[in-house]
């Protein structure tokens, strides 16, 4: 038997931060749920913005688009994603995820296994190639 619970969120009860990167909504982290397994979180990102070249060192991630469309980078290939699109990023991989649109963009993130978030993102926006790219 676990000694871990379960949670429910509501709009009430999830926590809510804005980054630069966007509005992100958190239902699975180490500091919020105990899991390290999973992180969960749903980003929305305004016209313009988006997460800028980075790899996560420890960390395999899926981006599910929820709704809007998002000009999603996997190293040196491009694609547009549009809600009901997903795509899965290997640990070490380098990837971006923009909103080149006039319209709100909003995806779910899923990580795992759960790292500290503080070094769990590692950006290589300024470096080439990808400095070049975007």
């Amino acid at each position: 038997m676990s000694d871990k619970k379960g949670y429910f969120f509501t709009e009430k009860t999830t926590k809510v931060e804005k980054l630069e990167r966007g509005i992100h909504k958190w239902f699975s982290r180490p500091d919020i749920t105990d899991s390290d397994d999973l992180i969960v979180v749903q980003v929305d990102v305004e016209p313009g913005g988006g997460h800028p070249f980075h790899i996560h060192p420890t960390m395999d991630e899926v981006i599910y688009i929820l709704s809007g469309e998002a000009e999603q980078w996997i190293e040196k290939e491009k694609r547009a994603l549009k809600a009901g699109d997903a795509v899965f990023i290997p640990k070490k991989m380098v990837h971006a995820t923009f909103n080149e649109s006039d319209k709100p963009l909003s995806f779910l993130a899923i990580l795992g296994p759960a790292a500290d978030l503080e070094g769990s993102m590692v950006y290589v926006s300024e470096e080439e190639p990808w400095k070049s790219l975007k």
